[in-house]
């Protein structure tokens, strides 16, 4: 699986399959079995559109995932993972941090909203932005503004319960076999990007296809 072929669906695809097998009790107790107390509860009762962040943002990204669970028909769901440390060489977390504005006469900016060398190395939750605010609660606090009705979940217990991450996204992508399906893009981004692919996320699609003789689909 070094290309994306056989990896995505459509989101017209996404809604006639994730509603069929949500149907189909006999798979999801199969599913529950194997997940056993690693089951999120949030998928018990209804499927689930995923979008999987350290800390969310309403950012273009997040608009995307939102409307594409919209259209698929199930209720949107953040994961987040509030413990994971902040490392200024991610661009993602990076981002968290230095925000992309628009003046108010229309002049677009770059402005850095904290000291990324004083918070290197802390949990995301432990890091504060130059005002004092935690960075968590000012990208929650910007949901409250765009007046998004999402759920967000912070989940640190159930990936630390786990272990790493060559362990724990085997048992999260479990989740979106029947019970809803992760936005996710693994063919963009830098060679960080494409190890973290290769290493831990399609080798556990594998695993999923092999055992389940069924594909999931990001």
């Amino acid at each position: 699986m070094k290309n994306n072929e056989g990896l995505y669906l459509s989101l017209d695809e996404a809604r006639e399959e994730l509603h069929k097998r949500w149907a189909n009790a006999e798979l999801k107790n199969q599913i529950e079995a194997e997940l056993g107390d690693m089951f999120m509860p949030q998928f018990k009762d209804e499927p689930r559109g995923v979008s999987f962040r350290q800390v969310c943002s309403p950012d273009n990204g997040f608009v995307f995932f939102y409307q594409c669970a919209k259209y698929v028909g199930v209720s949107p769901l953040v994961l987040e993972f509030h413990d994971d440390l902040f490392v200024h060489f991610n661009e993602e977390k990076k981002g968290l941090g230095r925000l992309r504005i628009t003046l108010e006469d229309g002049e677009r900016a770059m402005v850095d909203i904290m000291d990324f060398h004083a918070a290197e190395k802390k949990s995301l939750k432990e890091v504060k932005i130059k005002t004092g605010e935690s960075l968590v609660g000012f990208h929650h606090n910007l949901f409250r503004v765009s007046g998004y009705d999402i759920e967000l979940c912070e989940n640190s217990k159930w990936f630390n319960d786990i272990g790493k991450a060559k362990k724990y996204y085997y048992y999260l992508l479990l989740h979106f076999i029947a019970h809803g399906f992760i936005s996710e893009n693994l063919f963009e981004g830098d060679d960080k990007t494409a190890k973290f692919r290769d290493d831990i996320m399609l080798p556990a699609i594998k695993e999923i296809r092999g055992k389940f003789e069924l594909y999931i689909a990001p």
